[in-house]
């Protein structure tokens, strides 16, 4: 029997791009029908109109629609993608702005607007879980809405049964970044990690041989101070912040030589100088609505008004290949090696156990078999348990409506220098999202 595959939140930018790889790979996956589902009705027609014609003219033995029925949606899935975003970019631009106003961290997963984002997306993410539950309860859940830390712990903690895998494409993004830069191909490569989400580092990087290339990467950053780690498909977009975030890698590598950090632990190892470098007027969202979404929104449009997708602009990428590979690791039981946010149980051997932690695990149609990482260096664990009281207390703030808990996550954040301008930034979010946050109290 055909596979029935759900993007929840399909009217969001990626969603024509996870599409195009569903569509290339439907033979792969069994794949019989694409459902689109998202709450905002015009959203949804708009994706969801390009998806459809997009695979009627290219892809016509694969049933494509879109709804804002839940119940329509969910009966019959066998995998539901899930990428929702409430309050949209425009949301996350309002608190990137008043972080910054602040003089603190404006970004949507990292520092107060990440919290402010959780305390947005669980309540929500959560409902979705639940209903997933009640109308398709073996269906696979991918769930790749931000900020993946906490919403895996939300997720996690309240469905521990749930058939739920909370992944991100930054691990894998920048295994093609440090690829590229060393000029190996990406699978002649065997990359060790560990860490949180937006909060890891790369420990190994083992070529076909079983020679671990990590001590020749790191002398050649050490002794090059006028190098840059570029990736290509945001270079070919156009997108310099990401040239940016991969110079902070290498600066961070130079800074503390033992691993190789994921692009975001530049947020917390110079997290002053990014934050006097930030445009309180123009951040982060304000780009992507101006630019990424733009774009793809106008392509949609464009090629719904000219009846044809023919020379349609919008194409896959990491993104999307990624979330494919593990559904597809799922349905033919390949045992593929991926990134996973899952709870630590000993993977992380003097680590919490009771936490998620980001590290590899093996996929197959059973499920996950996470790698055991080991013991890991006080450094990296020190900064590790402080990121992971913060974001345990922030969940908990969203899941028991606590006023207290939340200002307790707050001053553990290392983005924030003292209770009063914790405070007055979380105030002044709170006001902003009530709209979508649950009542503290």
């Amino acid at each position: 029997m055909g596979k029935k595959f759900v993007i929840v939140g399909s009217g969001s930018s990626y969603t024509p791009a996870i599409v195009d790889v569903l569509l290339h790979r439907k033979d792969d996956l069994g794949l019989e029908e694409v459902s689109l589902y998202d709450i905002d009705a015009q959203r949804a027609e708009r994706t969801g109109a390009y998806c459809k014609l997009y695979a009627a003219e290219n892809f016509s033995d694969v049933k494509v629609g879109y709804t804002t029925d839940i119940e329509e949606a969910f009966t019959g899935a066998d995998f539901l993608f899930v990428q929702i975003r409430p309050g949209l970019n425009k949301q996350r631009e309002t608190d990137e702005k008043i972080c910054l106003k602040h003089g603190v961290l404006g970004q949507e997963t990292c520092g107060l607007g990440g919290m402010s984002f959780a305390l947005r997306c669980i309540p929500a993410i959560l409902e979705i879980v639940g209903k997933a539950q009640e109308i398709c309860p073996d269906a696979w859940i991918l769930n790749y809405s931000n900020p993946e830390a906490m919403i895996s712990e939300a997720i996690y903690r309240t469905y521990p049964n749930a058939k739920a895998l909370c992944i991100c494409d930054m691990p894998i993004s920048q295994e093609e970044t440090v690829a590229e830069f060393m000029d190996i191909p990406l699978e002649e490569l065997n990359f060790k990690y560990f860490g949180l989400n937006h909060f890891g580092w790369f420990t190994g990087i083992y070529d076909r041989s079983g020679r671990d290339l990590m001590p020749a990467l790191r002398e050649k950053i050490l002794a090059d101070e006028s190098l840059h780690m570029v990736n290509a498909e945001n270079a070919a977009n156009g997108d310099t912040y990401w040239a940016e975030m991969y110079d902070h890698v290498l600066e961070g590598f130079r800074a503390y030589p033992e691993y190789l950090p994921l692009c975001y632990i530049a947020y917390y190892y110079f997290n002053k100088e990014i934050v006097e470098g930030m445009d309180p007027n123009y951040t982060r969202g304000s780009y992507v609505l101006d630019v990424r979404e733009k774009r793809v929104f106008d392509e949609c449009e464009r090629c719904l008004a000219a009846g044809t997708t023919a020379d349609s602009s919008i194409h896959s990428g990491v993104h999307g290949n990624y979330i494919v590979d593990i559904a597809n690791a799922i349905i033919n039981n390949t045992h593929e090696r991926f990134v996973v946010n899952v709870m630590n149980k000993g993977a992380i051997g003097n680590f919490n156990h009771d936490a998620v932690v980001e590290v590899p695990v093996y996929v197959d149609a059973a499920g996950i078999e996470p790698v055991a990482v080991g013991y890991i260096p006080q450094f990296h664990k020190g900064l590790m348990e402080g990121q992971k009281a913060y974001e345990k207390l922030a969940v908990e703030a969203a899941l028991e409506g606590s006023y207290q808990k939340a200002i307790q996550a707050v001053l553990l954040n290392r983005t924030i220098p003292s209770y009063a301008v914790g405070k007055a930034v979380l105030d002044e979010l709170m006001e902003a999202n009530k709209d979508w946050w649950p009542e503290l109290k």
